[in-house]
């Protein structure tokens, strides 16, 4: 997909707080579109503290014992698989057990380790886009959900209402980190012209800082969106795929019609 023209964010100065070893896709589009980037990791994923329930349920996955598995983000599919790798579990997914994963970017991580996708929303990047194409379950079926030990409960509970026996498990923690005080300041003082919202765990590190007034604020998705609604953060637009370019794409539009205003 072709990226925003080039020098598009020209004078732009962008804060992207990203979980550590990831965002760097984002950062680099961001600056071929001329901004002046500043990324800061503010999510450490760490691995359970005990790894027990979730060795069992990969023993299971791998024993055909789950009709479906589903992830619905990247660190999921990191976790069990270098928790797989340690437990020797090859292959870790039968043949005959289905895939779901929650978009395109957890899609790909799926694939990039050789295996394929069954199910993937369109418009993916929500575990209620998930959810809402989810077919129901015939008698007996299960799910295994490996997540996140702070994920929503959006996706069990639709699958327990749709008869399927669920086992959820802790296959990461979530670890968020606060802001230094030079960056609050710098957001508080209107130091950064945007900044970019990529998960509601990222929300979490942000919702003690008083924002600018006239930052923009961007959201990869509905759920971040929200997430950041309820923290108090207004956000000026929501990206309309979960994607690196669809979120700059947007905020290429916001800081053109910042910068040249549409005539009245």
């Amino acid at each position: 997909m072709t990226g925003p023209s080039s020098r598009a964010l020209s004078g732009a100065r962008v804060l992207v707080p990203r979980p550590a070893g990831r965002g760097t896709d984002l950062v680099d589009e961001l600056r071929r579109a001329g901004a002046e980037v500043t990324a800061v990791p503010l999510i450490t994923i760490a691995p359970p503290v005990d790894t027990g329930a979730l060795d069992l349920a990969l023993l299971a996955l791998a024993a055909g014992d789950f009709t479906w598995v589903a992830f619905t983000s990247v660190n999921a599919v990191d976790s069990v698989i270098g928790r797989a790798s340690g437990l020797a579990l090859d292959p870790l997914i039968p043949a005959d057990t289905r895939v779901a994963a929650v978009g395109p970017s957890t899609g790909q991580a799926l694939r990039d380790n050789g295996i394929p996708v069954d199910l993937i929303p369109s418009d993916g990047g929500s575990s209620a886009a998930l959810a809402a194409i989810w077919p129901h379950a015939h008698p007996g079926e299960s799910v295994l959900l490996p997540r996140s030990d702070i994920a929503a409960s959006t996706l069990p509970d639709a699958l327990e209402s749709a008869g399927y026996r669920l086992a959820a498990v802790t296959a990461y923690r979530t670890v968020v980190q606060p802001l230094s005080p030079e960056v609050a300041d710098r957001l508080t003082s209107g130091g950064f012209d945007a900044v970019l919202l990529t998960s509601p765990s990222i929300v979490t590190a942000l919702n003690e800082v008083r924002l600018s007034l006239g930052t923009i604020v961007g959201a990869i998705g509905e759920p971040t969106t929200s997430a950041a609604g309820a923290a108090g953060i207004p956000v000026g637009f929501t990206a309309a795929h979960p994607t690196v370019s669809a979120l700059t794409q947007r905020l290429v539009d916001a800081w053109r019609d910042r910068n040249h205003p549409p005539e009245k």
